[in-house]
């Protein structure tokens, strides 16, 4: 229900559509109450809440002798942004409502993994992942019928804000629709690989045909179906970080995975091949102009981290602010351009550049836990929920190869679904005798 409402109610992109998901995670805070878990990560909770305070100090004003000599470029960005000489003490972001905004989003996201993660420890898992299948399927006919349709609003009816781009569904454009769908997908897929272990590995005497009718039950079909209809929704929203992005996640999945969980590898080959047809035949025009144009979207790329670089070496201590990279690049931007540059187009420079090593230090800290506690769950799973294990980790590997291009993961609906999958990836499952 958080992922859902959040993903339909334009990814949660504003304070309005964000109520209904927040009354949804505060009832699940206030009934698991996560801090009382005997944590499994110890280490890496405590880099996660870590980034929270380091995010919230850069709202606290401090003295001006310590915020000028922290930040001495603060001052002279507040004055070029409010047009006034501002003297005193100051914060240390540059746009408080921005870095708000980010506090209130991440500490969203921060309960949804602790609260999933507690939650999985019990079970629930498959539920959670037949969820995220159905709410990709209608998400995924939502934007294929917008765009068969050529409509350049959110249901026909609003319009996004920063009108660069078309929006692609419910959201703004269809880089954030790509972030959610190759995190989705592969959590689909090892879905669907360990519902076709658990119904019986294919028998040597068995014809294939009777194996194929055996695996493809009503769930085996609608999540093959799901998985079509995402595929050929990201094949048409044309955003080559996402095809990147799924293309080495499902590498490092299929790397991963113990041969002897292929016995249904058959499926995921055709559910590829459909959706590629279908995408092929629906679009062949666009998807060859936008690989033949890779190398003038390069080109655009290099030109924001040039103009972001500057940002990132004057306030390389404590950043600008969580969530204001928007609003400092219109003191910094000096690339000549139609549009105003308002993201880094790679997550890693921006965080860089809001949170210095403030935040930068325990968000990389929190990045090389979570590493190390995914690859120790995935060795120790011996049962097939490690196939569900390693879909989710294969999402966060392609949103995290995504990232290098694009910011999706500021988008609050794809901040929870990530949370979610992190959630399933580093789960401990309690012994059925002291389940509650």
């Amino acid at each position: 229900m958080l992922v859902g409402s959040t993903t339909f109610l334009f990814g949660g992109g504003s304070p309005a559509s964000l109520l209904i998901p927040f009354a949804i995670c505060a009832g699940l805070v206030a009934i698991y109450r996560p801090w009382k878990d005997p944590s499994t990560t110890p280490g890496l909770d405590a880099c996660l809440v870590a980034v929270a305070i380091a995010m919230t100090l850069q709202l606290v004003p401090m003295p001006a002798r310590l915020i000028d000599t922290l930040s001495p470029s603060a001052r002279a960005a507040w004055q070029q942004l409010h047009l006034t000489d501002i003297r005193g003490a100051l914060p240390i972001s540059v746009d408080l409502w921005s870095t708000a905004w980010a506090i209130w989003v991440y500490a969203m996201t921060l309960a949804v993994f602790l609260v999933a993660r507690l939650v999985f420890a019990y079970g629930g898992v498959r539920i959670a992942s037949r969820g995220i299948a159905l709410v990709g399927l209608f998400l995924s006919a939502e934007c294929l019928i917008q765009r068969a349709t050529g409509m350049r609003m959110m249901y026909g009816r609003w319009k996004p804000a920063f009108d660069v781009a078309p929006p692609f569904g419910p959201f703004v454009n269809r880089n954030h629709f790509a972030t959610w769908a190759i995190l989705a997908i592969p959590i689909c897929v090892g879905y669907l690989l360990a519902h076709g272990t658990a119904h019986g590995a294919h028998r040597e005497s068995e014809r294939w045909q009777r194996t194929v009718v055996r695996f493809m039950d009503g769930r085996s079909i609608w999540l093959v179906v799901s998985i079509c209809l995402m595929l050929i929704a990201l094949a048409l929203c044309l955003s080559r970080a996402g095809w990147a992005g799924l293309a080495v996640g499902l590498i490092v999945g299929f790397g991963l995975m113990r041969r002897e969980r292929l016995s249904f590898g058959w499926a995921l080959a055709a559910t590829c091949a459909v959706a590629a047809a279908g995408a092929v035949l629906a679009a062949p025009l666009d998807l060859v102009q936008r690989m033949t144009s890779v190398g003038t979207a390069a080109t655009g790329r290099l030109d924001i981290w040039r103009a972001t670089l500057p940002v990132v070496g004057d306030f390389w201590v404590t950043g600008t602010g969580a969530g204001t990279f928007e609003t400092v690049m219109l003191v910094y931007q000096r690339v000549p351009s139609l549009f105003r540059i308002n993201a880094a187009h790679n997550h890693y420079l921006q965080i860089a550049a809001e949170g210095g090593l403030l935040v930068g230090i325990p968000a990389g800290l929190s990045l090389v836990l979570f590493a190390r506690r995914a690859w120790d769950a995935l060795r120790d799973d011996n049962s097939t929920m490690y196939l569900l294990r390693l879909g989710a980790f294969s999402g966060l590997v392609a949103a995290a190869t995504q990232s290098i291009w694009e910011t999706g993961l500021t988008t609050p609906a794809n901040a929870f679904l990530a949370a979610l999958s992190a959630a399933i990836v580093l789960h401990q499952p309690v012994p059925s005798g002291l389940a509650r």
